[in-house]
């Protein structure tokens, strides 16, 4: 959705970049010395904190949004409408798991070992998009009916997406994989209460029905 965005957005607007594709980022940092000196150097982002006010303004990919807020401002913010997608929990886990061993080649435990010990880090990302308990978009889509709702939120911005989506992240297994089997009743109430905010505010359920995307 970022790279399918990024090449509409204006001048003045910011798109921070990614790995695969920086040919749209602007804007996403101050234009001093540090600021170049900070986007372009991997010593000097692990000397200074993003969030220093040295730094002035910083931009990132998964910023959360009560730091765009303060950085872009109430006036701002409170114009433009806001939304993300969220996916099931428990699916969503699973992809998670898969895309750190296969897609990044990391050395993980079994699934279970992940999941419950605290040594690995969980993709909540309810932490993005919540203030404590409220949710600060104005829409939240399911990740199931991406192309339906992408395409519907854009003719209903005006924004001119010609409905061709790149690709990223994706194909990480050679397999679909059912997320269900991947669970004992430990590792479901663990998601339970890790993902329990967005869980209340889409009605997700661990579906004995469901089959996986």
């Amino acid at each position: 959705m970022e790279m399918a965005l990024g090449p509409l957005c204006g001048v003045d607007d910011v798109v921070t970049p990614m790995d695969s594709d920086k040919s749209c980022a602007k804007n996403y940092h101050e234009p001093s010395l540090l600021g170049r000196a900070y986007a372009n150097s991997r010593l000097v982002r692990k000397c200074l904190d993003r969030h220093s006010p040295l730094l002035g303004k910083w931009y990132y990919e998964h910023m959360p949004a009560l730091r765009v807020r303060e950085l872009i401002g109430e006036e701002i913010w409170n114009s433009y409408h806001k939304f993300c997608f969220e996916r099931n929990p428990w699916e969503k886990v699973v992809s998670y798991y898969n895309w750190k061993k296969f897609g990044q080649g990391r050395e993980l435990p079994s699934f279970r070992d992940y999941v419950l010990k605290k040594t690995h880090r969980l993709p909540l990302d309810a932490r993005l998009y919540f203030d404590g308990e409220t949710n600060m978009m104005d829409e939240v889509f399911d990740f199931k009916n991406f192309n339906d709702s992408f395409t519907s939120l854009c003719q209903r911005l005006g924004v001119p997406y010609d409905g061709k989506m790149p690709r990223e992240k994706t194909n990480i297994t050679a397999d679909k994989v059912d997320y269900r089997e991947y669970y004992d009743e430990e590792t479901k109430e663990k998601v339970a209460n890790e993902f329990r905010r967005e869980i209340k505010l889409m009605g997700y359920v661990f579906d004995p029905d469901a089959v996986s995307a």
